[in-house]
């Protein structure tokens, strides 16, 4: 196991080395007194995990570990610090464990058997560029809630509450959920006794069922509430988001990449349930969603893809059925590939949408457009 320690105090650091040096198995790859230079050469020394203090002047240990996870998030971090107050932060950035100082030999032996066993079962990758898991837990928000074990089997829910409960920490992950939140949230009508109760009830459900199957997913304590805790977790819609805002300029080189992404969207976020948390992101994924396919419908249409543009645009329209612009653009479309029947097809559903759900009639260009099409027709 390829390890890097940092601490400023030389002293702590030769102390930490050489009790870690007796352990078989391990490999010292790095001692630093300054995290940026912890930080600038941790790519190529590619350490498993990392034992880092937590109370130094230039760069905190937890400054430190939130920047070397963002560089490689499947490093293991150990916290050492003679401040037990740091516990609580230190596990908010997914720590395996801390350590106080006067670091115990018992004590260090108990953390590196942990680390060694986690890189046994392969929960701890070796290296800035290891491998992924093979398995990845499957969290389906879209469009409603599944989460998925090993055997591609869906979790149970005991309650509807307990359900509501994860799908907001899944909603806000990352992220420390106060108590006080969940309780206002999810038991809003119900005695403050009685509803902590049941909010602690419906945490260790939760716990007792993730742990049960081995899924990578824990609720874990986060000061005065629970952040959630996963490892290799894939969650769609934020999937989706990623690949999204990953994509290059649409080209002619990047268009099939485009394509698949618009192909994959995943549904909205959460729809099947009456959430009204979630009303916002779905909204903000929606519009991410219409966006790209309207941008990937109109390079089609402007390439001469007529068939291309016209299948994606009948899909968006299936998803934003109220989207004049989608009836218009198909009205164009189909009168330039010489379907002219099609189109006038598009402006009377178009005109019937406007009136039944506005009590409106079509603008004066599309009403324009059909005339055109209607004479062409005679």
């Amino acid at each position: 196991m390829r390890l890097i320690l940092l601490d400023d105090e030389p002293l702590a650091l030769r102390s930490l080395g050489a009790q870690l040096g007796k352990i078989d198995e391990i490999e010292i790859v790095g001692s630093f007194i300054n995290p940026v230079e912890a930080l600038a050469q941790a790519e190529s020394l590619k350490p498993d995990a990392v034992f880092v203090d937590i109370d130094m002047p230039q760069l905190s240990g937890l400054e430190f570990a939130d920047r070397l996870l963002a560089m490689d998030d499947s490093i293991t971090v150990v916290f050492v610090t003679a401040y037990d107050d740091y516990a609580i932060k230190a596990f908010e950035l997914n720590a395996l464990d801390y350590l106080l100082k006067p670091v115990h030999p018992s004590r260090l032996a108990l953390t590196v058997s942990r680390l060694q066993k986690q890189m046994v079962s392969g929960t701890v990758s070796s290296g800035l560029h290891a491998k992924p898991l093979s398995f990845k837990t499957a969290i389906q928000t879209c469009p409603c809630l599944v989460v998925e074990d090993k055997g591609g089997e869906p979790l149970s829910w005991r309650t509807v509450k307990a359900k509501e409960l994860f799908a907001y920490m899944v909603h806000k992950r990352g992220q420390p959920v106060r108590k006080e939140t969940l309780l206002e949230l999810l038991w809003p009508d119900v005695d403050e006794k009685k509803g902590y109760a049941q909010m602690y009830t419906a945490i260790y459900q939760l716990r007792k069922s993730f742990k049960k199957s081995d899924l990578g997913i824990d609720l874990v304590n986060s000061g005065d509430g629970y952040l959630l805790k996963e490892d290799s977790v894939t969650i769609d819609a934020f999937e989706w988001e990623k690949e999204l805002r990953a994509l290059q300029e649409l080209d002619a080189d990047t268009e099939e990449r485009h394509a698949s992404v618009f192909s994959s969207y995943p549904g909205d976020y959460l729809l099947e349930h009456d959430y009204d948390w979630a009303e916002g992101e779905r909204q903000r994924l929606r519009n991410l969603r219409y966006r790209h396919g309207l941008a990937l419908c109109r390079y089609w249409s402007e390439t001469n893809r007529g068939k291309e543009a016209a299948d994606a645009y009948e899909k968006l329209l299936t998803e934003f059925p109220y989207a004049e612009e989608i009836y218009e653009a198909l009205i164009v479309l189909y009168d330039r590939e010489g379907y002219g029947s099609l189109a006038m097809r598009q402006y009377e559903a178009l005109e019937i949408m406007l009136h039944s759900e506005f009590g409106e009639a079509p603008s004066e260009a599309a009403r324009k457009l059909y005339e055109q099409l209607r004479d062409k027709q005679q």
